[in-house]
């Protein structure tokens, strides 16, 4: 019997609950549907404390990763605050695992870690789809890619939780075959797997994409075009109805107008921004489509009653 792939996840403070899941629970069912340890996996943190999820989950992990034998794979969770999560200890762990020949993952915002650590240099990549602008201009050696998830030779990224499963089941069906891969994904309930080059989206159309189709074309356009937005005329024109017949699909499905909605997302991405980088106020608010700092700082209060030097210091 072949003796099981040996993964180690190593969870970084801040992780994604579902994202972890979106890694485990699928290696635990192939081993359920194939009667045998396809995979065996420990949970690593940097110093073997627990670590803490985004919603406080406390987590008990395995080992330290100083600690960690060798293994097939190694996966990095990591969520809010990745880069300062990425310290000497841990770039030192992963080009270690980088010389011994290691398949080495990162889900959600652990691909910062892995391209602090120069792992990911000369490769394609993925991560979080707000993230992304900001990755492909900070590590010009690798190249960023808008794409759900990423396997690239022996480098693996993916952008978000359900990007990890799509990917999950990917490798399922690439090493075990489609019968296992299907198996595994009959037991989430789950039918909408994407494959790996689909594009991440801003809005997850879900429902909306059989109510009212047009309406989610719309919303595309608008995430196509967030640094330099485009007139609500014009987005109509593109898909052929009148602004008006366009405002009105927009408050009856989602209850605001294409304008507002549109200031929305923009706003949305400047907050993601302002709490995850260190990027100049003027530089986000160029790339979110604002005029100017002093344009976004207003319509940041508005929205959401702090101003974005506060929304930096976590105080939003």
């Amino acid at each position: 019997m072949t003796a099981p792939r040996r993964i180690a996840i190593l969870v970084l403070d801040g992780f994604s609950n579902l994202t972890l899941a979106a890694l485990i629970e699928p290696l635990r069912a192939a081993n359920r549907m194939a009667g045998r340890p396809l995979f065996a996996w420990s949970v690593l943190s940097e110093g073997g404390s627990p670590v803490a999820s985004s919603s406080n989950l406390r987590l008990e992990a395995d080992a330290a990763m100083a600690t960690a034998g060798e293994t097939d794979d190694l996966y990095v969770v990591a969520s809010y605050e990745a880069e300062a999560r990425a310290t000497p200890g841990v770039r030192r762990f992963l080009r270690a695992a980088a010389r011994r020949g290691a398949v080495i993952a990162g889900l959600e915002s652990a691909p910062y870690v892995l391209a602090l650590a120069g792992v990911l240099d000369g490769h394609r990549a993925t991560t979080h789809w707000e993230d992304l602008r900001d990755f492909a201009e900070r590590f010009p050696a690798v190249t960023a890619v808008p794409d759900r998830f990423v396997v690239d030779r022996r480098r693996i990224t993916a952008g978000g939780a359900l990007p990890t499963l799509d990917l999950m089941l990917d490798l399922l069906r690439r090493d075990h075959g489609l019968s296992l891969a299907l198996a595994v994904s009959s037991t989430f309930l789950y039918e909408g797997s994407h494959p790996g080059h689909d594009p991440q989206h801003m809005v997850a159309a879900g429902r909306l994409a059989w109510q009212d189709p047009l309406l989610v074309r719309a919303i595309r356009l608008m995430e196509a075009n967030i640094e330099a937005p485009l007139p609500v005329e014009a987005i109509a024109a593109e898909l052929g109805i009148g602004p008006r017949a366009l405002l009105q699909r927009f408050r009856a499905t989602l209850g605001t107008g294409p304008k507002a909605y549109y200031a929305e997302l923009r706003l949305a991405l400047a907050r993601r921004l302002l709490e995850n980088t260190d990027r100049p106020v003027n530089d986000i608010a160029a790339d979110c489509g604002f005029a100017s700092g002093s344009a976004l700082a207003r319509a940041f209060r508005i929205r959401y009653g702090v101003n974005p030097a506060r929304a930096r210091r976590g105080g939003g």
